[in-house]
């Protein structure tokens, strides 16, 4: 089998369309068409419903079929490519979380400029994303914000960095932002401010409303930039349901302790069911060191803390 035509037969499932397809791959129509006879012979199958009087097409049951697979293959190239490049080129790969990252990574720099000349961000403002990514192999490593202890996947090595509970933010002047700490009952009637679907502090805020059962008892407010959230926050009576680790920049902001807080966990999770180069390798080997030195470091100030 032709791995280049299962890379046409992907793209033109998607467009439907022969011309489209030879386009996209600057190929004559003839060749997108041989692929796919080739495809069909091999599959025992067509692939593709042609209308005789309509110039219009559908892709077969066992077309989706092979597209489900095609899908898988073309990632996969895509990424083994990556990788290729980066080992030959000397190049490594980090996932990075501007807040989460931005607040955590000057501890790695040192370690970090010996272990490679070049690193390749990749950044996202989400980290269910990023832990895709991670997940799926196209990042080898990363630094994640997550709301259970313990990272339960076969293909991920977890490395703790820091536990924290998550706090209220506003302006010194809200008439809660003078209480030594917030109780739920405090909360009823006021507006709350989180992150949306798709961040986990949404989940952990959802959960928290619903286990003090406050659902029905604030209004509730969503918005996908962490920025904007402060934003408001500073410039209303709104409270920012946030991780002290990105918020505790926003001079404008009060701080304020949650009664029986929900905890925020930060780990270095690295995709161990993928083949890397020696280098990548060797870097998250270094950066696994360096995490397990920071939660021992942020555990014993936590210890500290906890006597005093």
């Amino acid at each position: 089998m032709n791995i280049q035509d299962l890379i046409y037969f992907n793209d033109l499932a998607k467009t439907l369309n022969y011309t489209e397809t030879a386009h996209n791959f600057f190929v004559s129509q003839p060749t997108i068409s041989l692929a796919v006879k080739r495809l069909e012979e091999e599959f025992d199958t067509n692939l593709f419903n042609r209308q005789r009087f309509s110039k219009g097409m559908t892709i077969t049951e066992t077309g989706e079929l092979l597209l489900d697979f095609s899908n898988r293959l073309v990632l996969q190239l895509a990424a083994t490519k990556q990788k290729i490049r980066d080992t030959s080129n000397n190049v490594v790969s980090f996932g990075f979380l501007p807040t989460i990252g931005g607040a955590l990574w000057p501890r790695f720099i040192p370690q970090v400029k010996k272990a490679s000349p070049d690193i390749h961000f990749y950044e996202e403002e989400s980290s269910d994303v990023m832990f895709e990514l991670v997940k799926t192999g196209e990042v080898p490593i990363a630094i994640v914000g997550h709301d259970k202890p313990n990272i339960s996947d076969e293909s991920i090595q977890q490395t703790p960095i820091l536990k924290e509970a998550f706090t209220l933010w506003t302006k010194a002047d809200h008439p809660l932002a003078k209480k030594s700490f917030i109780t739920p009952a405090d909360l009823k009637g006021e507006t709350l401010l989180s992150l949306s679907q798709g961040y986990t502090h949404q989940r952990i805020f959802h959960d928290w409303l619903a286990a003090n059962h406050l659902e029905d008892e604030v209004t509730l407010l969503y918005t996908k930039e962490i920025r904007t959230a402060l934003s408001i926050a500073s410039t209303s009576h709104m409270l920012a349901f946030m991780s002290p680790i990105i918020a505790d920049r926003h001079l404008d902001l009060v701080q304020l302790t949650i009664e029986n807080a929900p905890k925020f966990y930060i780990s270095l999770v690295v995709n161990t069911a993928e083949q890397y180069g020696h280098n990548q390798r060797i870097f998250n080997e270094e950066m696994a060191d360096i995490a397990s030195d920071l939660y021992e470091q942020f555990s014993a100030l936590e210890t500290k803390r906890s006597i005093e």
